[in-house]
């Protein structure tokens, strides 16, 4: 259902204009994600809701989301396997961050982790881009890794603030650090070769 409706939409933007093979692809695939996230994320607030939940797994998924895009990861070829991970991962962090109860010291230390694991993957695989869709531009690969880089560079300091002045809102900013770090342990070439044998219509 959701392929046809993301072929329909490619069909009627490309109708009037004058794309290519690969720009089609490329507006196919772009649309495709758009709308998988729209349904997606409907779906996962509106459980983290009825779960009581619903901060932490905003939190979680705007950290996510805010480096996604200059980071990159693996991407999941279906919409029922996508959904599923995504369902498991950002409750599962909202009901660990809620569940946990940390102090500062602690906190500061899950930033202080995912901070150097986040560089380290930065500067190893990001972009970590896919076989859809690669990023083949030297100059533009270096751009967005200089991008991620200032972004988790801000969350960093971002959140030590916030765990300094708001010490009765820990939980969301160990939501954060659980969904950004998330998102940048995505790039690493293990999940991709997961996808890939255990996934084989990913292309």
């Amino acid at each position: 259902m959701l392929n046809k409706i993301v072929n329909l939409l490619s069909n009627i933007i490309s109708k009037d204009t004058d794309l290519n093979s690969k720009d089609k692809a490329y507006l196919y695939f772009g649309l495709q994600l758009y709308l998988i996230l729209m349904v997606e994320t409907v779906i996962l607030l509106l459980i983290a809701y009825f779960l009581n939940i619903f901060w932490p797994v905003l939190t979680a998924g705007l950290s996510f989301l805010i480096i996604r895009k200059y980071a990159g990861g693996v991407h999941l070829p279906t919409f029922n396997s996508c959904l599923i991970v995504t369902l498991v991962i950002f409750l599962g962090i909202g009901g660990l961050s809620t569940v946990i109860k940390i102090n500062q010291i602690f906190l500061l230390v899950i930033i202080t982790i995912v901070s150097i694991s986040g560089f380290i993957l930065i500067n190893k695989y990001a972009p970590a881009d896919t076989r859809t869709i690669p990023i083949t531009d030297p100059e533009l690969r270096r751009i967005y890794k200089a991008k991620a880089k200032k972004i988790l560079t801000v969350w960093i300091f971002l959140s030590i603030a916030a765990s300094l002045l708001f010490s009765d809102r820990l939980d969301l900013i160990l939501s954060s650090s659980l969904g950004i770090f998330s998102q940048l342990l995505s790039t690493h070439p293990f999940f991709f070769h997961i996808i890939v044998k255990y996934l084989p219509e990913h292309n």
